[in-house]
């Protein structure tokens, strides 16, 4: 008991600095009521399960993992197509590469390239490990 007083008098009396309240600000005013998200449309709705990520190449094609195991692609015409059958449902994230390739991340088989010729699998072991 002594020593824990001991501490508190040198750390009170003997501080180096001297510690300044924090003061919290007051919270901002309440933001005004509007309708915004009512216009928004949700696209793929009725086509497209559960999708998992999305990416957009540079000619604006829209681009989907889904969890029932395609990559689908949203034209800018607005049209829908179920592009490459992946055929899990571990598809994970996805971006698009500087040469245009889709780059898909796997979570049971690792990194995919997709492109319309087909799925390489670019990389399924790290340091000797499986990726999952």
């Amino acid at each position: 008991m002594v020593i824990l007083l001991a501490i508190l008098l040198q750390l009170v009396l003997f501080s180096p600095i001297s510690p300044q309240i924090l003061e919290i600000p007051s919270p901002s005013p309440t933001f005004t009521s509007n309708s915004y998200l009512q216009r928004v449309s949700k696209l793929g709705e009725g086509f497209v399960d559960r999708p998992e990520d999305v990416a957009v190449d540079k000619m604006g094609i829209v681009y989907t993992a889904t969890r029932d195991g395609w990559i689908k692609r949203r034209h800018k015409n607005g049209t829908w197509q179920s592009w490459k059958y992946i055929g899990r449902d571990t598809l994970l994230g996805l971006k698009v590469s500087s040469a245009g390739h889709i780059l898909v991340c796997d979570a049971q088989e690792g990194l995919l390239k997709v492109t319309e010729d087909g799925v390489t699998v670019l990389a399924s072991h790290v340091n000797g490990k499986k990726i999952r």
